[in-house]
């Protein structure tokens, strides 16, 4: 039986890692665009709020998008079977992920109140259902959907299960909980002892939601059996995770509890695509599975693949980079330049 190669397992690698990338940067800012909701009708405690992610979150989904990228030249199989499947959700995704685009322009535009909370509301709703659907989809590929001929064929009922709906309140509550985490250290002191019972709060949920999960995995994946020792590790690194960080929260260690919080949803979401490893999106039917050999190029296409990733992610780590030592250098409040 044929093996992966070393190029192989490694773009597998770098996928998972583009996709936690973007789930913990991508996931603080949707967790900042909910995080609005904590603070009710106050514009000023908006505004520092938006102030946190504004300056980056355009840059963040840059991870979403070349991990796609080098899905699409790595993995053909997989991109097609996952844009084609899911074709419905990550169309509602797109909506909403402009419609939060958009709310960061036109918000507190014009005089006009009933506008301004029109737009508030957008960008509430566009950074709560991104991740949602985003959850449901990885979900609904690790607990088994129907697949012929290497292409998903899955209606909603068999997306929207209990399951995937767990893993999409799973993925917002782990959103919510790096946003909250990463505002908390930008903002003044009376939003962010407003926003701190919203993070405790917040993790307390993630304690349940977290305990039903691990109950549930048994029974609608095969990770136990693929790989228990893996699963087993990265699902005690998530409690433990959590758990320092709930002591971090109450100690008032703002810096610890966020960087906390990055490790908890690391873990989830390197659990997710090491379970079911080397296998993509698993087939209800036994034998259907879209997996890593069935779905991969051919190795003159992964060579060049790899070599435009080199030069690329080079330039995409020193960009983010530039971008994050600028917003914590010049972010100051209540005058700052950083709008």
């Amino acid at each position: 039986m044929p093996s992966l190669s070393n190029l192989q397992v490694i773009f597998l690698g770098i996928i998972a890692t583009e996709l936690m990338l973007f789930f913990v940067l991508d996931g603080a800012d949707f967790g900042a665009g909910m995080a609005t909701f904590f603070v009710g009708d106050d514009l000023a405690k908006r505004q520092q709020i938006m102030k946190v992610t504004g300056p980056v979150w355009g840059g963040n989904e840059t991870w979403a998008v070349t991990a796609f990228a080098v899905m699409f030249a790595a993995y053909p199989g997989w991109y097609s079977a996952l844009t084609s499947g899911y074709y419905p959700l990550i169309f509602l995704m797109l909506f909403f992920l402009i419609f939060r685009g958009v709310a960061f322009d036109y918000r507190n535009q014009w005089h006009s109140r009933h506008y301004n909370q029109f737009w508030d509301w957008a960008l509430f709703v566009g950074s709560l259902m991104p991740p949602f659907l985003l959850g449901i989809v990885f979900s609904s590929t690790v607990s088994g959907v129907p697949i012929r001929n290497g292409f998903v064929y899955a209606g909603m009922g068999d997306i929207l299960t209990p399951f995937s709906l767990l893993g999409g309140i799973l993925v917002v509550l782990l959103s919510l909980n790096v946003g909250l985490a990463r505002v908390i250290k930008k903002v003044k002191k009376d939003v962010a002892v407003q926003l701190t019972v919203a993070l405790k709060r917040t993790t307390w949920a993630l304690y349940l939601a977290v305990g039903v999960f691990a109950v549930l995995l048994p029974f609608n994946t095969r990770f136990f059996t693929n790989r228990p020792g893996i699963v087993s590790l990265l699902l005690l690194l998530l409690i433990v995770f959590l758990g320092v960080e709930t002591w971090a929260i109450l100690r008032q260690r703002q810096r610890l509890a966020f960087w906390l919080s990055v490790g908890t949803m690391a873990s989830f979401i390197y659990t997710i695509f090491l379970g079911v490893f080397p296998t993509l999106i698993v087939g209800r039917t036994p034998g259907t599975s879209v997996t890593a050999l069935s779905a991969t190029s051919g190795p003159v296409s992964l060579l060049w693949t790899a070599w435009l990733f080199g030069f690329t992610i080079i330039l995409m780590v020193g960009l983010q980079a530039t971008a994050y030592h600028l917003i914590n250098k010049y972010y100051h409040e209540p005058a700052s330049p950083m709008v």
